[in-house]
């Protein structure tokens, strides 16, 4: 019962380790976008 306990704690937080990798990998697009939006 308890490694499926660690199990399901592991699985959750590297979800949301995932999604907080998607977020910055966003900004960091958006940033360049816009970079590359000034020197046109």
């Amino acid at each position: 019962m308890e490694v499926r306990k660690l199990m399901a704690t592991v699985f959750s937080t590297g979800t949301h380790f995932d999604l907080e990798i998607c977020v910055h990998l966003d900004h960091f697009i958006d940033i360049r976008k816009s970079i590359w939006r000034s020197e046109d």
